[in-house]
């Protein structure tokens, strides 16, 4: 579902990327660019479709396989254990909270955020802070084996 939403965004104008961009996800299902989206990609009109609309706006994305999750981009971006926690006690809101997180994340793995945006829920949120701190861990390990060798 999210790589048909993914290319029906990339195939819309200028103008209707920029609609999206100034849209929080309540407003963003009442624009036209959206109602565009769902025709090219003939994806359904649903919370899920928005949300993952929403979370591809301005957010540097990429299908290949060796880009990063959510997680690890979110770490690499600086974001701090504390903003993940908020994330995930925040409930359905914190996805807006998440959107301002991601735009200063590189090389984003389309299918992570997809994902994530598909089945946002208590798990996924869950799931989030799970992975985040598991590649705190694994960064702090790599960095302690480059002091010892």
């Amino acid at each position: 579902m999210y790589q048909r939403i993914y290319q029906a965004y990339q195939v819309l104008s200028n103008g209707d990327k920029a609609e999206l961009k100034r849209c929080n996800l309540k407003k963003l299902a009442d624009t036209p660019a959206y109602f565009r989206v769902l025709k090219i990609s003939h994806a359904k009109d649903t919370l899920q479709t928005q949300r993952t609309l929403f979370l591809m706006t301005n957010i540097d994305l990429n299908e290949d396989e060796q880009a990063l999750t959510v997680a690890q981009a979110l770490l690499n971006a600086g974001v701090k254990e504390t903003q993940i926690i908020q994330i995930t006690r925040s409930g359905d809101n914190g996805i807006e909270y998440l959107k301002r997180q991601l735009v200063r994340c590189k090389n984003v793995r389309l299918e992570s955020l997809g994902k994530l945006a598909q089945y946002w829920g208590d798990n996924a949120r869950r799931k989030l802070l799970k992975d985040f701190i598991l590649s705190v861990s694994d960064k702090y390990e790599s960095n302690q084996n480059e002091l010892t060798n």
